[in-house]
């Protein structure tokens, strides 16, 4: 009986020692393998694998020291599927970051649609993305999100150029075309090109403007409009988009 233990004991440690640098030997290799994919990425899982073999190591001594194998293996395999099930999330993360790092489906600034969720990345995190709607509201979406729904990246689709009308009341046509390049400048970060100022004309007591904005969703064109009338209110300059 004692030697038995003995032995145990033996296997045990052997075990251990297995496992130490079977794990450091991953987390190195791992970090190394996923760098192209980010630092911060690639000690994540490589983290995330040295622990998850360091547990099944452990779970293995527990095993050989018992003297009731049977019974600590049972209790082993319900403390991991509960730490499966609780992890759940994080691992899922991590499966879409690894996705979205080797996929590359959009990156920051486009415009993309995934699910109901439609607008314009912020940014791109190890564990959500920051995305800014229509209306400006901010929403994080959960990495997981994508692993669940087609993504439909807008930015990678060709745009159309779409002409609007702007309508003054009598002004110098050298202060409004510097005002109309200005104003275009500002909304050129929503537009999928350079926005031109195709012609600027006195007409009675007006002066219309004719500019060209390449968009790629259309249904976008009604708070271009709205972004458009703000910047020239915000110059003192009233304006009828069209």
């Amino acid at each position: 009986m004692i030697n038995d233990f003995i032995l145990r004991i033996l296997i045990a440690a052997s075990v251990l020692v297995f496992t130490y640098f079977i794990s450091k030997y991953a987390r190195v290799s791992l970090e190394r393998a996923f760098s192209k994919f980010g630092v911060e990425f690639a000690r994540k899982i490589s983290e995330f694998v040295r622990y998850f073999i360091i547990f099944l190591g452990v779970a293995a001594v527990v095993s050989i020291l018992s003297l009731d194998v049977m019974a600590i293996s049972i209790i082993i395999a319900s403390v991991a599927i509960f730490l499966l099930i609780s992890m759940r999330d994080i691992v899922l993360n991590l499966a879409a970051e690894l996705y979205l790092a080797i996929r590359r489906p959009f990156k920051e600034n486009d415009w993309i649609k995934v699910g109901e969720i439609e607008g314009t990345v912020k940014s791109i995190g190890s564990m959500d993305t920051e995305i800014i709607t229509y209306d400006g509201e901010l929403v994080i979406v959960p990495n997981s999100y994508f692993l669940r729904y087609p993504v439909i990246n807008k930015s990678q689709s060709l745009a159309r150029y779409v002409e609007l009308k702007l309508t003054f009341q009598k002004g110098n046509l050298d202060d409004l075309e510097s005002a109309i390049n200005d104003v275009l400048e500002e909304i050129k970060s929503e537009l999928f090109g350079e926005p031109e100022l195709l012609s600027i004309s006195e007409k009675d007591n007006r002066v219309e403007a004719f500019i060209s904005l390449p968009v790629v969703n259309v249904r976008k064109l009604r708070w271009l409009a709205a972004r458009i009338a703000k910047g020239f209110l915000a110059r003192g300059i009233e304006v009828e988009v069209e």
